[in-house]
């Protein structure tokens, strides 16, 4: 993939943000009335099996509805199912792939109406959203008659596409978080590079003193120039939980979470989240070791363009990184520890089967066909995006790796190679109504514009609380 066609790609910022318009909250109020209730599963037999339910005979066709990216993404999925269609001559696969923002503003639509694809993507951020209003079919009893286990995958996965016993979708890949550190630039600051327990105390040091100003002061001198900023110590992390799954890692590092067990409230309100809060806030509106989102606007990925020391993400940084051809040498390592812990967040998207999908056995056959470990080595083999199979996690190691890349990406994937904590996060229902109290409440916070984070708190949690109950 090219530098310029990944800047044509949509990123999941923007994929989230579609989510909180009004199109999205309309087509899911009517995907609640056109699912009728609770997901449907195959009919099962006197036996407790799972019967599949009766097809006709000959050539059956199956819709597979899937956002995905002009060149390599969507060529690969291609070839999956040219192979798929010679495994199962009598299957013929028809693929409509979106882009991001697209699929995301179309599928409640699409779900609501007559034809009903048989299988679609789900990213962990939604599903939950479209399980909850009778959309997604089970699967927990299509797994158990074919003994496909959990553990077959990353365990961490399913609990995001899981609630209350089901499941709702497969894993089909997964995102390692860690911290992504320009090695020149800590050298010429003669600052050492992270270690592995490094702290959030050291996170924010290291954010001050690699910042520079255009003469060459760090932020932490009194010479700093606030006004001429040519280097940034980090870059921005939205601080709360409408983005994406990585912030987790940080507020659990501060001892705090995002909601209670039950999720039926939410936890922002309490001292320790707000000290995490404080700390972001600061970083953007005081100490001037983040960037401010005008400062941001169109210098395209600011630690791939030499802008900042430090910057959080997956493996994805380093594929693209080698795309790009970057000049400077870096590493990656672990998330900064706080008294909390140390956490490494994992996210995924999956494959999911529609409550009323019209062929939901063969639906079953193709997921299982596109989370299988052949496929999922071939996916790891490109580099660009991870795997949830667990035999294939080391797939994604590019020959001549970086030293942290195993360590971080994959080992903490694994059972018994990392020390390090591995989480993910379930996003609630109701997510885009939840992200827009987020936007409504905080980003003044984050635009430097109120400093008041204890009342965005509070405001926060009389409109999410209700959410969550209902």
């Amino acid at each position: 993939m090219s530098a310029n066609q990944t800047k044509r790609r949509i990123s999941r910022r923007q994929m989230l943000q579609i989510m909180a318009q009004g199109t999205a909250v309309t087509g899911l109020s009517m995907l609640t009335a056109a699912c009728g209730g609770s997901p449907t599963a195959p009919p099962s037999t006197p036996q407790g099996g799972t019967q599949a339910p009766a097809q006709a005979t000959g050539m059956v066709t199956l819709s597979f509805f899937t956002p995905g990216a002009v060149g390599k993404e969507r060529e690969m999925y291609l070839s999956f199912i040219n192979d798929f269609q010679k495994e199962n001559p009598n299957i013929k696969v028809n693929v409509s792939f979106e882009a991001w923002a697209d699929y995301m503003t179309k599928l409640p639509t699409i779900l609501a109406g007559g034809t009903v694809p048989d299988v679609i993507h789900q990213h962990m951020s939604i599903v939950q959203d479209y399980a909850a209003r009778g959309a997604l079919l089970d699967l927990t009893p299509l797994m158990k008659r074919d003994s496909v286990a959990p553990d077959d995958y990353i365990p961490a996965l399913f609990d995001a596409f899981s609630n209350g016993g089901k499941t709702y979708a497969l894993p089909k890949d997964s995102a390692a978080w860690g911290m992504y550190y320009n090695k020149a630039m800590f050298d010429a600051a003669g600052i050492p590079y992270p270690k592995d327990n490094w702290t959030m105390d050291d996170f924010r040091n290291y954010a001050i003193e690699l910042t520079l100003d255009k003469n060459n002061n760090p932020a932490s001198s009194s010479k700093f120039d606030p006004n001429n900023i040519k280097q940034w110590g980090f870059a921005w992390l939205e601080p709360t939980p409408r983005e994406s799954e990585a912030p987790r890692g940080f507020v659990k590092a501060f001892g705090g979470d995002w909601y209670n067990a039950a999720y039926t409230e939410t936890l922002i309100t309490d001292p320790k989240v707000q000290a995490y809060f404080q700390l972001m806030a600061d970083l953007r509106c005081k100490l001037h070791g983040v960037p401010t989102a005008a400062q941001a606007t169109s210098q395209g990925d600011l630690f791939r363009t030499g802008l900042v020391a430090m910057a959080h993400n997956f493996h994805q940084m380093d594929f693209f990184a080698r795309q790009e051809n970057v000049k400077f040498p870096y590493d990656v390592t672990f998330l900064p520890s706080g008294p909390g812990g140390q956490f490494v967040p994992v996210g995924a998207s999956g494959w999911a089967i529609p409550a009323k999908a019209p062929n939901p056995d063969l639906s079953w056959k193709l997921v299982r066909f596109l989370t299988s470990k052949a496929a999922q080595t071939t996916i790891g083999q490109q580099g660009r995006w991870g795997v949830s199979q667990k035999d294939s996690i080391d797939t994604i190691i590019p020959k001549d790796p970086i030293s942290g890349f195993k360590k971080v990406h994959c080992d903490p994937l694994q059972a018994g190679k990392s020390d390090r904590t591995v989480i993910t996060f379930k996003f609630p229902a109701k997510q885009s109504q939840i992200k827009q109290a987020y936007i409504d409440e905080f980003d003044a916070v984050w635009t430097c514009g109120s400093s008041d984070i204890a009342g965005a708190a509070a405001r926060v949690k009389a409109k999410v609380d209700p959410l969550l109950k209902a």
